[in-house]
């Protein structure tokens, strides 16, 4: 930030409005994108995505005047700042849907079906603590509901031979292969307090040195 001493135009207390708006409206836009992807839920969300996408496109370009007026350093600092806030408040997001899921799962016994397990295959590989690598796992749950046959395919622990059955819950059309500990649901409860009061306490943080640099007024 330049220092407060350094007086800004109109035309930049504007581009620093218009930075703060586009920014608001894109974590606005995004959080539906999170607690719905997050969840797995059915939806059309490439109008949310479009709007993501406008306003990043606005606050970038209502950056670029000022641009001409700080250094690169600081350019980029303020940006990777503004980065940091959009991932606290969404981590907040994400975590806040993990804890309302376990909630809703506990509190509302799902319906649950016996899944058919086949095409088990190695997907991948992952380092354990050790630094051991294990294999990962993926297979295609098959289960039918009032008639209607569906699948899914889900990691799992071990490679299990085709034709294997086991039980599944179904979630507002979400498949989950368990049940969701109790600690679960405080743990993520914690997380999204973390990081909703770290995104507010870090946005007013940033506010205060806009004000001090005289960019938002004093």
């Amino acid at each position: 930030m330049r220092e407060a001493s350094v007086e800004w135009g109109a035309l930049h207390r504007r581009c620093a409005v218009g930075v703060v708006a586009g920014v608001a409206v894109l974590g606005a836009a995004a959080v539906p994108v999170v607690w719905a992807g997050s969840q797995d839920l059915p939806g059309d969300r490439r109008w949310w995505l479009v709007a993501c996408g406008v306003a990043l496109l606005a606050a970038v370009g209502a950056s670029l005047p000022l641009l001409r007026q700080i250094s690169t350093t600081d350019y980029v600092a303020s940006f990777v700042a503004l980065v940091l806030l959009l991932v606290l408040a969404l981590g907040s997001v994400f975590a806040a849907a993990q804890a309302a899921a376990g909630v809703r799962t506990r509190l509302h016994e799902p319906r649950s079906v016996v899944a058919t397990v086949t095409a088990c295959r190695t997907t991948g590989r992952r380092l354990d603590d050790q630094d051991h690598g294990r294999d990962i796992y993926g297979c295609t749950y098959r289960w039918s509901v009032d008639g209607r046959e569906f699948s899914e395919e889900r990691p799992t622990e071990e490679l299990y031979p085709d034709g294997h059955e086991t039980r599944v819950w179904l979630d507002h059309g979400r498949m989950i292969t368990g049940r969701p500990s109790l600690l679960a649901i405080p743990f993520w409860a914690v997380l999204a307090l973390v990081g909703l009061l770290g995104a507010v306490r870090f946005s007013a943080f940033l506010a205060w040195k806009a004000r001090a640099a005289g960019l938002l007024g004093q």
